[in-house]
């Protein structure tokens, strides 16, 4: 019987759903469920899709890692942004006495910090506070000793002062793993999903729909792991209009090349890459690159480290802890902390 406390959660869910069926345009995904959902995933630039060892939090962003191993336990996660905000995840897995699924429950929540409110004529009338949080919960199952099929839904809410949107989004994934072959095949389809405008001037309409593959290798007698995910497949070009195009030179009338090898650059953008070294002793270091996100988001006299990340996971006592850096552009990047570790034995 569903518990009393989660059917606003699920009352949210249908006129959600309602809603949306009515929808044709579409609505951008709210930060919260566009930014990593962990920090070992944002400490690979998003490379760390298919982990061959998967951890709790690995959950939030790939239904079909959560496995035995994870019963009982607790993740809890921490991402310092931009200019005062934040966000923390919160996620439980258990078992099921008897069954062979597992599921899996959490909140997720992303402020955006307090503003200074000013009517029109520029006068200051108080402060006000803007953030989205979220419900998930999701189940896995194993179809067979080597393939695992997992479902999340995500229920929420974005607030902007008085201004209140409903989302919500099914997550579909399905991973093959060959411990022996050291190789793990992940998929991810967010098929459905979207917002709709409680009150305000709030946006209304369906999300993208999108599919997402990812890989690791591991090599016998090789201390690192590869790492390499392809989002957008449904898309091939995601590049902005006219960016390969050649220009003319306003004093010469001379056409100027692009010099930009428009094939190699549309993959590119659609790949993560990364690479994870096993230090020994539970010390793990992993480090990606996001090619999209360095090219919209570098300046050009000055790219830094953009598109670049870094992460470690370590371990003290019970608790499994992980840390990251990512770096989005110049003006900075985002810290990202979890800490895990098991509530109940299995």
């Amino acid at each position: 019987m569903i518990q009393r406390q989660l059917y606003p959660f699920f009352v949210l869910g249908l006129v959600t759903f309602a809603a949306l069926c009515g929808q044709a345009q579409e609505a951008p995904r709210p930060a919260l469920l566009e930014l990593p959902l962990s920090a070992r995933l944002a400490g690979s630039a998003e490379s760390m899709g298919a982990p061959l060892s998967a951890t709790l939090g690995d959950v939030l962003a790939q239904p079909a890692l959560l496995d035995t191993t994870h019963e009982g336990q607790l993740h809890l996660g921490y991402m310092d942004y931009f200019s005062g905000t934040a966000q923390a995840a919160a996620l439980y897995a258990r078992r099921p006495k008897d069954r062979q699924w597992m599921w899996h429950t959490g909140l997720r929540n992303f402020g955006f910090g307090s503003f200074t409110a000013r009517d029109p004529a520029g006068i200051e009338t108080g402060r006000f506070t803007a953030s989205d949080v979220a419900w998930v919960s999701g189940a896995a199952i194993p179809l067979d000793s080597n393939l695992t099929l997992g479902t999340s839904l995500w229920l929420g809410q974005s607030t902007l002062a008085d201004r209140r949107s409903n989302f919500s989004q099914l997550d579909l994934g399905l991973s093959y793993f060959r411990a022996d072959r050291q190789f793990r095949l992940a998929a991810l389809w967010r098929p459905w999903g979207g917002m709709t405008n409680v009150n305000g001037g709030g946006t209304s309409g369906r999300f993208d729909s999108d599919l997402q593959l990812s890989m690791s290798k591991g090599f016998d007698n090789a201390p690192f792991v590869l790492m390499a995910s392809y989002d957008n497949l449904e898309t091939w070009d995601i590049a902005p209009e006219g960016l390969y195009d050649d220009t003319i030179d306003p004093l010469t009338g001379d056409t100027l090349p692009s010099g930009t090898w428009a094939f190699g650059d549309r993959l590119l953008r659609h790949l993560a890459l990364g690479a994870e070294l096993n230090l020994g002793s539970g010390l793990k270091f992993r480090f990606g690159y996001h090619h999209r996100r360095r090219q919209e988001l570098r300046l050009n006299n000055a790219p830094g480290t953009a598109g670049f990340a870094w992460g470690l996971d370590f371990t003290l006592r019970r608790f499994q802890l992980a840390i990251a850096r990512n770096t989005y552009h110049t003006a900075g990047a985002s810290t990202h902390f979890a800490i895990r570790t098991r509530l109940t034995d299995r």
